[in-house]
């Protein structure tokens, strides 16, 4: 009768909630991204079920800190720390997360935009006698983008082992994809977590962002760039942004290595060689890598930032292309500045993103309350990522500080004490700091009712922005 059909439905509609409600309850760690995930349920079983399976989720599985974890010092043994006043106390929170040592020995090299960067990167590439090792969020097959996939085939036809890792939507902000490239010269890639049907793989969530090359092992290029003519400050794209980028030679080339391997293997690509050698000495600089992503390093980052910034005495400078901090990283600040120091966070003028530009303006108010000054940088648009910590210490990488980066992508922070390094940085923040218009408090009281709803309603949605 059609009175049991209707029940068997009903009962449908009520099984798949329930799972879907208990999974949330059990699984998912924010509060607020849960009790979203539980309303939408609620409301839309079949529907609200159905987006959970395929955003909410983590499928992740792997133990990404396998290999750090065998290197970890013994029970007991105090962190490697470089010689400054603060050093000590500021790197224990890293040491703490990762449980690695410092790594003394390092050169590090600034550049700023893709003009300065590439050029360098790709002349890596050209020199390189045994392996080139390549991971990226976006790789536009533009101009730049074919101009590394030469050299990569270039390096490749002289017996380097190359080996390329995409994320599978980052590829796919230019069409046709960066495939066609690397199919034509034959070029080893893998793409990280592919989108596909069957099997089924609906992750769209969770994404790699870091980006790394590595040459012969000796020399490591990583921070926010990603590959395309987007990183060309005077280029031809329409979406071009300024940008940072770090080369890094010494022990910690060792760590970026680990950590592409494994998101080598866990892409099904071949294991990498094992090489005996050390990688010599190329600076003075103490650096750690600091993995983040939706596995076991969940969290990695977000608390070795809040360590960080509790430990600071003069300043937290901050640059930032997407600032939507969680409640407790937002506390970190608050507190930061009543106590007296000098926190600056610098943020584009005008974000690609209208959700996020709309999102942080709900919050503001508490920081600058706080005494936390928000500079707004004028285009173009601003994708650096860097925060200085006093004279000696910055954290320097791929991650924004939102909870896309420090939740959902697989991220990579890398930890880097030195003055040189710190004092050149906190030039290039003053230099830009004077062209920057602040935020207001009269400003954000002069937002129209409408406005103001907007951005409270945009907030709502700041865990899946």
């Amino acid at each position: 009768m059609w009175y049991e059909h209707l029940l068997s439905l009903i009962t449908i509609y009520l099984a798949v909630a329930v799972a879907a409600g208990v999974h949330v309850l059990l699984y998912v760690r924010n509060s607020r991204a849960a009790f979203g995930w539980l309303g939408l349920i609620i409301v839309f079983p079949i529907a609200g079920a159905v987006l959970y399976a395929l955003f909410g989720i983590n499928r992740v599985r792997r133990k990404a800190l396998r290999v750090s974890r065998e290197a970890r010092t013994e029970p007991g043994k105090e962190a490697l720390t470089p010689n400054f006043s603060d050093g000590a106390v500021r790197s224990q929170p890293g040491f703490k997360v990762t449980g690695m040592d410092l790594t003394g020995g390092n050169g590090v090299t600034t550049y700023y935009n893709g003009e300065e960067a590439f050029p360098p990167m790709l002349r890596a590439i050209e020199t390189a006698s045994r392996e080139v090792l390549l991971s990226s969020y976006i790789f536009d097959n533009d101009a730049t983008g074919r101009r590394f996939v030469e050299q990569l085939a270039a390096a490749r036809d002289r017996g380097c082992r190359v080996c390329v890792l995409i994320d599978d939507v980052g590829i796919r902000y230019s069409f046709p994809t960066i495939i066609r490239e690397l199919e034509k010269h034959a070029l080893p890639y893998r793409r990280f977590m592919p989108l596909r049907l069957l099997p089924p793989s609906f992750s769209i969530n969770l994404r790699t962002h870091r980006k790394v090359l590595v040459t012969d092992r000796r020399v490591c290029f990583a921070g926010g760039m990603n590959i395309g003519d987007r990183q060309l400050l005077h280029g031809p794209s329409p979406h071009r942004a300024s940008d940072l980028h770090f080369r890094f030679e010494g022990p910690l080339t060792a760590e970026c290595v680990r950590l592409f391997a494994d998101d080598w293997k866990f892409s099904r690509g071949e294991p990498l060689d094992a090489w005996q050698e050390d990688c010599p000495e190329g600076g003075t600089a103490y650096t750690r890598l600091v993995s983040d992503g939706p596995d076991d390093t969940l969290d990695s980052l977000m608390l070795v930032i809040m360590g960080v910034i509790s430990s600071a005495q003069r300043r937290v400078w901050i640059m930032t292309p997407y600032f939507l901090p969680e409640r407790q990283l937002l506390g970190c600040l608050q507190a930061a500045a009543l106590s007296g120091v000098d926190v600056r966070v610098m943020i584009p003028e005008k974000n690609n993103w209208s959700l996020v530009q709309w999102a942080l303006q709900h919050n503001m108010a508490e920081l600058l309350g706080a005494g936390v000054q928000i500079l707004r940088r004028p285009p173009p648009f601003a994708h650096s990522k860097c925060m200085l910590i006093d004279d000696d210490y910055a954290l320097v990488g791929s991650s924004n500080l939102d909870p896309r980066s420090l939740r959902l992508n697989f991220e990579l922070g890398i930890e880097v004490f030195d003055e040189e390094l710190n004092r050149e940085l906190g030039k290039h923040f003053s230099e830009i700091a004077a062209a920057c218009s602040p935020f207001t408090p009269e400003g954000l009281r002069g937002r129209g009712t409408l406005t103001r709803l907007r951005d409270a309603a945009s907030a709502l949605f700041s865990p899946y922005l």
